[in-house]
């Protein structure tokens, strides 16, 4: 049998200390296990541009016909490297490293590296869905407004403060936005309804998550019913709320019991709206702030958001 060429993306810089970590477990396990499972491992360090970006990387990594890339990082890791592979038969296995680890949670990848590892050499090779914003793919959730500004202030607090633990970061920001500058952001959505006709939902909203997974912001089961492989996004379109409902309804938010509540559209059915392509845009043409897998995009007026079926190939139990 001949040796498997693995590629693995390591971005030590992932989760403020757990690539490194994870890193150094890594290489202890291949010591131990390389030639057992008959694999030929490429370490490569992730850089933020030029030809060790983890985009150009995993798009090496195609062309020259290796047989898996193995990333360790966290979901914004893992959406570079989607953007590399995506629509190619390249199956791709991952290190939870990241703060939140939404993508990997979803995908049943547990954290413990070891463990890990042994799905990402031998685990079953899946298709599933990933979104496109603006030519840009994504792996699991695309966010408008609010919960993009929480994510930036909470990548702030993780530089300042890289021990804390990411949940409690991300909600010292979630309550930085709701005392000191939450904003209501006028959007429109406009998604094909039935043939030649086009439906629209409309208003200010507290937030509007484009769900592919149903974790978002490493403690936010926004979408409990999204799924990777049915081909649809589940939209979290949150209505106009007080600072005082959101208060009292975070809890729900976490346990993803949010769905109840009336500031939550639903369709007649109870559940979120479930769509394959649409454009979002303001109405009052601002630039809108975003995040894609919990990393801060470029702002702009509108965005053009698809779903890509089976596009990418992953490694789970």
């Amino acid at each position: 049998m001949e040796k498997r060429r693995v590629m693995f993306i390591v971005n030590l810089r992932s989760g403020i200390g757990k690539g490194k970590k994870c890193y150094k477990k890594v290489i202890r396990w291949l010591d131990e296990n390389a030639i057992e499972k008959r694999i030929e491992p490429e370490i490569f360090f992730t850089e933020r541009t030029g030809e060790n970006n983890a985009v150009f990387l995993a798009r090496k990594a195609a062309k020259e016909n290796y047989d898996r890339i193995i990333v360790v990082g966290g979901d914004g890791t893992a959406q570079q490297v989607a953007n590399g592979v995506a629509g190619f038969n390249l199956p791709v296995g991952f290190i939870p490293a990241g703060s939140g680890n939404d993508f990997t949670r979803a995908l049943g990848i547990p954290k413990n590296t070891e463990q890990a590892l042994e799905i990402a050499i031998d685990g079953k090779v899946k298709a599933i869905d990933v979104g496109q914003v603006n030519g840009w793919i994504f792996v699991n959730v695309f966010g408008v407004g609010f919960d993009a500004k929480i994510t930036h202030y909470a990548e702030e607090l993780k530089r300042k403060w890289p021990l804390s633990p990411n949940t409690l970061l991300y909600l010292i920001a979630l309550f930085r936005e709701l005392l000191i500058k939450l904003e209501y952001q006028h959007l429109e959505i406009r998604f094909p309804n039935k043939k030649d006709s086009v439906k629209k939902i409309a208003g200010k909203v507290t937030l509007v998550s484009i769900a592919n997974g149903p974790y978002c912001g490493g403690v936010f089961k926004l979408a409990p019913a999204a799924d990777f492989r049915d081909g649809l996004f589940d939209i979290c379109w949150i209505k106009k709320t007080s600072r005082l409902r959101i208060l009292i309804n975070i809890l729900r938010g976490i346990k993803g019991t949010h769905l109840a509540l009336p500031e939550v559209r639903k369709d007649s059915d109870g559940k979120l709206p479930q769509v394959s392509s649409f454009v979002i845009s303001s109405l009052d043409k601002q630039f809108l702030p975003c995040q894609a897998d919990g990393e801060i995009l470029p702002s702009e007026t509108e965005y053009r958001i698809s779903i890509l079926p089976e596009a990418l190939k992953v490694l789970v139990p």
